[in-house]
């Protein structure tokens, strides 16, 4: 299979579509429309300045902190921290935006939430595809379909009561979510040949579950891919409405102490199919980070999360010693914890602070973000005990954190049993959390010569006493 040239970003591997439809299967049942479409009679051209979400009243941001809305800030700078990762090919940058806020606002540990847009070639691509080029930006509004029997439908607060085509695809809906099998029977019906309507087909249905988990769930792909295998496919607006989710704010740690009005945030992005927010943030901060110079800084629309456990204050570095451990751009709230901690060491109010262990891991050192600054803050005795792990250096003493937390695991337990000793995470929601909680149990077990369900009452435990906090993400 080929891409169309001028289509969208295809990564698919040569699919055969006809290896993929089994001799029976039972679609799944196509559902009545909900949703209808209709344009302004003169096709009113419509301009919206801002981000489309800005304008639905009384929409909901998660886990926005009280009191606070979206705002649009400045990027003021860009650093790159690290170029493409040879085995991953990602690269690490940190971003630099001016947010206006009160003293003491933020701390280490807090978060900010990024609202995403879709790349505009992709929502170009898109555009022609649904043959609706000609009505990029024309005014629509949305409605209940007539022939909709469904009593409990509403429409949805993420789409403007006045929108475009445009900026519905590219500020309100999530194209790049995993398809739902419901939405693979309506593209199918939505195909002109057979071929392609039996593949769509075959993957909504039960029998076809095998297919969907290979294509869809494993290789992960998305309504675009499918399209590039089923040309023939033509959806209508009403139906990606229907289907798609919207497209979320995106969380990010801050990677500083912010004393000023800048927020700094740290981000990966791969290569080859990109997130959504990273591949925004990345397109707007390239002329920055070439030194194009512009009229007006690019910007992006951010706001404040509901703070947690998760941070670095004052009182908690002059209570507690602290146990940091973070992969990759996962390092990031740390940076800040650690930048903190410097800051109350040169005020003379602050005598004592507590101790700090830091268990940072990356592929190389080159891909851990700011090494130089926590290596000059080791030296400098604001961090009291560094382990680094690069999980891609065949000479590296350790390649995993796990690795480094059995390694040291009696100085580890004795210090994270003193009873003011906190331990921060900030890891992934799957594997990699899991693998640094599998380890610190091994080692509660070793040194304390219990079994593995004391361990885990132990850790949860902690948990629930705010002894052991998290930062997870997906």
């Amino acid at each position: 299979m080929v891409c169309a040239t001028g289509s969208f970003n295809c990564d698919v591997d040569e699919v055969d579509i006809k290896n993929y439809v089994l001799e029976k299967y039972v679609p799944t049942k196509l559902s009545e429309p909900i949703y209808t479409v209709s344009y302004a009679d003169d096709l009113e051209s419509l301009r919206l300045t801002k981000h489309a979400q800005l304008q639905c009243s009384g929409l909901i941001w998660p886990f926005c902190r009280t009191g606070t809305f979206p705002v649009e800030v400045p990027i003021k700078g860009v650093q790159m921290l690290a170029g493409p990762d040879i085995a991953k090919e990602k690269c690490i940058m940190e971003l630099t935006t001016e947010m206006q806020m009160e003293c003491d606002y933020f701390q280490p540990g807090d978060t900010i939430a990024v609202l995403p847009s879709n790349s505009s070639r992709e929502v170009q691509a898109l555009l022609e595809r649904l043959q609706l080029s000609n009505k990029s930006d024309s005014s629509f509004q949305l409605r209940i379909s007539s022939k909709c029997t469904k009593k409990t439908a509403k429409l949805p607060p993420y789409i403007p009561s006045h929108c475009t085509p445009y900026h519905l695809l590219r500020d309100c809906l999530n194209f790049h979510a995993i398809p739902k099998k419901q939405f693979l029977i309506t593209l199918a019906n939505c195909c002109g040949d057979a071929d392609e309507d039996a593949f769509l087909s075959c993957l909504s249905s039960k029998e076809g579950s095998a297919y969907y988990n290979e294509l869809i769930l494993e290789r992960g792909l998305s309504l675009l891919e499918l399209l590039e295998l089923c040309p023939s496919c033509i959806p209508t607006l009403e139906i990606l409405i229907e289907h798609l989710p919207r497209l979320l704010p995106r969380p990010y740690s801050i990677a500083n102490s912010p004393q000023t009005n800048e927020i700094k945030i740290i981000f990966s992005i791969r290569s080859q199919k990109p997130g959504v927010t990273t591949n925004m943030l990345k397109t707007l901060a390239t002329p920055l980070l070439n030194g194009t110079v512009a009229e007006k800084l690019p910007e992006i629309t951010v706001y404040p999360r509901q703070t947690n456990q998760f941070r670095f204050t004052a009182q908690e570095a002059s209570e507690n010693n602290h146990i940091l451990i973070g992969i990759g751009t996962a390092l990031a709230p740390f940076l800040g914890f650690l930048k903190k901690k410097e800051q109350l060491l040169a005020n003379v109010a602050y005598t004592s602070l507590g101790d700090t262990w830091f268990f940072a891991g990356a592929t190389t050192e080159a891909s851990l973000p700011h090494r130089d600054r926590i290596l000059a803050m080791e030296k400098g005795n604001v961090l009291q005990r560094y382990f680094e792990c690069l999980s891609r250096v065949p000479s590296a003493p350790y390649r995993y954190v796990h690795d480094q937390l059995l390694a040291h695991a009696t100085v580890f337990v004795e210090f994270l049993m003193q009873k003011n000793t906190i331990l921060y995470v900030c890891a992934d929601g799957g594997s990699i959390s899991k693998s640094i909680e599998e380890a610190i149990t091994k080692c509660l077990i070793q040194v304390q010569q219990i079994t593995r369900e004391e361990a885990s009452l132990t850790l949860k435990t902690f948990r629930v006493s705010g002894k052991y906090r998290e930062d997870l993400w997906l």
